[in-house]
């Protein structure tokens, strides 16, 4: 018997079909989720758990001398729905914590001594709103937060100072589309936030705004003469105030001089320094005692450098959430070997674990991303090749299957890191090619905004630019190549099949079949991308028809499947359903599975295992005969 318990008599089992001891239910279980990490005065790291075997739940922790403790008592999940994707759910207050309650989006008092069970007390009750990026006020005794309400004539968001005592809200400032990065200056009342108005996304063109609230007057904004994606502004501990731009193509961090009123360069590279805003309050640098401490993005891998060293990664290949206190650097890092973990980086730069981490498959079995580019200058796109790998098996039949993944957004990147769900399909035979095609971050500006009214169109010769390298270079059999994306990428996967005839079978994630559809009913967040991705509605709707898949079902020829949530309120059910019926009517084999409880995401842990399952059933019906 070999490491996975499997008989090695199968030793020449065919690609896509290899026996292995990673199931689906494996998979999901161990697929914890860490976020919104955040260090008391005291130096001890919080974090946020989501927890697929927990009902997917968000459970809040902390870890202290090694040991791991949840403070979140049952019955509660702290998770934000503003915007709909959610972000920072939680701070520290003077003595407790505030969070965001998933059901009910409100904000509640948590003591974090006591019975914490019983110690959880709502304080705001307004059924119509929901909040998201809690700041602490103390000298007023308040909280600041970004609210969203859902009016009867539309959504407004506007930044509220909350009582803590009893709930009501007062406007700070409204009159902005959107708000996030209340960011409260420890030296001054002045409020340092990040807000933007239709037609434009946050990594589009932003502006940074200074409030000061002894009199709620504006102190100064910046973007608004030029167009810059600003995120992220952070005050350190003497006041300074430094905010990321890329106004020079790139993702850098800049610093505000009050004499010369500017924004002036403070640590800058030709490498992006922070991920797409997709979600409210993420945190790709720090300000601690001894200064900056941040990464480079890189599509090899990323380079974190604390108190200006910077530190070796061994496997470590991306960070995000990154928090410092007391010397201490505290992130949450992904790894091209291991499970994602929270981890503390020390003033001598070694890294420690204090969760997560593990090593599901040995090294023999655990196929490891190649990074690869495609093609030439405007043209060239990027990705990830996790080749077929799993020990037991000798990789000599002629077939070898290839499932190309293609991420949501289409503004958002995938990382160079180990992922249960690519391993999934590697320790069966296939390959994975995880594409970044033109459109998504950390390439730069210029990469990053190369769909302005060219998705459907860009994203594709990407994604046959790829393919057709990776047949010549013979890596994959040109007859079992398989193509999925979620969301903003189930759109790029469908059209693919629309335009390309290179593929064996696809598969749709809540996928928009209908762009025009969508973009009279989606969410307020996205309401007006489209018009950036694709022309204005009305004089661009040829374009959209040109480039919707609904409308060219019958240039697809191979089979396709669909997984869709109910209560998806980013793409709706209808679309998919609509887009089903379709291929139906044209003879395509299509199945179709819907998930009652499910929305924008799958989340509940026997859902994804379904998806998994159906997925992988699907394409093994599809694979050519040897």
């Amino acid at each position: 018997m070999n490491s996975t318990g499997l008989s090695s008599s199968g030793a020449n089992a065919r690609p896509g079909f290899w026996a292995t001891a990673l199931d689906e239910l494996s998979v999901v279980s161990a697929n914890i989720e860490y976020s919104q990490l955040q260090c008391s005065l005291e130096g001890v790291p919080y974090w946020v758990e989501l927890r697929p075997n927990d009902g997917a739940r968000c459970v809040l922790c902390y870890s202290d001398n090694g040991v791991v403790t949840d403070i979140t008592p049952p019955g509660y999940s702290v998770r934000s729905k503003v915007h709909e994707y959610g972000g920072q759910s939680w701070c520290f207050i003077d003595d407790g914590l505030v969070f965001v309650n998933e059901s009910d989006q409100q904000l509640y008092f948590q003591a974090l001594r006591g019975d914490l069970a019983t110690s959880c007390r709502k304080i705001t009750a307004c059924t119509n709103a929901r909040f998201i990026e809690p700041v602490w006020d103390g000298l007023k005794c308040q909280i600041i937060a970004v609210e969203e309400r859902h009016e009867v004539d539309g959504v407004v968001n506007r930044l509220v100072a909350i009582s803590l005592e009893t709930g009501e809200t007062t406007p700070l400032h409204e009159g902005y589309d959107f708000y996030s990065y209340p960011t409260l200056n420890p030296q001054s009342r002045e409020l340092a936030f990040i807000a933007w108005n239709h037609p434009y996304q946050p990594w589009v063109s932003t502006e940074l705004v200074s409030l000061r609230l002894s009199d709620l007057s504006i102190q100064f904004v910046f973007g608004r003469d030029i167009e810059e994606a600003l995120s992220q502004p952070l005050y350190s501990q003497n006041g300074e105030l430094y905010v990321v731009s890329d106004r020079e193509g790139w993702w850098n961090i800049y610093r505000y001089n009050p004499i010369a009123g500017a924004l002036e360069p403070s640590l800058c590279a030709p490498q992006d320094m922070i991920s797409a805003p997709w979600q409210s309050g993420l945190r790709h640098y720090v300000c601690g005692d001894s200064g900056l401490s941040y990464q480079l993005i890189a599509h090899e891998g990323s380079e974190v450098y604390h108190q200006g060293c910077r530190v070796e990664p061994g496997s470590m290949s991306y960070c995000r959430s990154l928090h410092a206190s007391k010397g201490k650097l505290y992130a949450i890092a992904g790894f091209r070997d291991r499970m994602d973990a929270v981890i503390e980086i020390d003033t001598s730069l070694n890294i420690r674990l204090l969760t997560g981490g593990s090593m599901p498959l040995e090294k023999g079995h655990c196929s490891e991303p190649q990074p690869l580019a495609f093609g030439e200058g405007d043209d060239r796109c990027y990705g990830y090749l996790y080749s077929a790998k799993n020990d037991t098996y000798r990789d000599n039949a002629a077939c070898k299957p290839l499932v190309i993944f293609l991420h949501g957004g289409p503004t958002a990147a995938t990382y160079p890191v180990f992922n249960l769900k690519v391993q999934y399909w590697t320790q069966r035979g296939f390959s994975v090619l995880d594409l970044n095609y033109r459109g998504s971050s950390n390439y730069g500006r210029r990469y990053r905004l190369a769909l302005e009214h060219a998705w459907g169109e860009a994203e594709i010769k990407d994604i046959q630019l790829a393919v057709s390298s990776l047949i010549d270079a013979g890596v994959v059999d040109p007859h079992a190549v398989f193509i999925r994306g979620n969301s903003s990428g189930g759109y790029s996967a469908l059209n693919a099949l629309c335009q390309l005839d290179l593929f064996a079978a696809g598969a749709s994630l809540y996928g928009v079949t209908d762009p025009a559809v969508l973009n009279g009913c989606t969410h307020k967040f996205e309401s007006h991308y489209l018009e950036w991705l694709l022309g204005d509605p009305i004089k661009d709707k040829g374009r959209y028809q040109a480039l919707s898949p609904i409308y060219h079902a019958a240039d697809i020829h191979c089979p396709v499947i669909f997984f869709q949530g109910e209560k998806d309120r980013v793409v709706l059910p209808d679309q998919t359903r609509a887009m089903v019926a379709e291929l139906q009517d044209r003879g395509v084999a299509v199945e179709a599975h819907y998930f009652e409880n499910e929305a924008h995401g799958f989340r509940q842990k026997e859902n994804v295992i379904s998806v998994l399952r159906d997925e992988l059933r699907f394409y093994q019906a599809h694979l050519t005969a040897e």
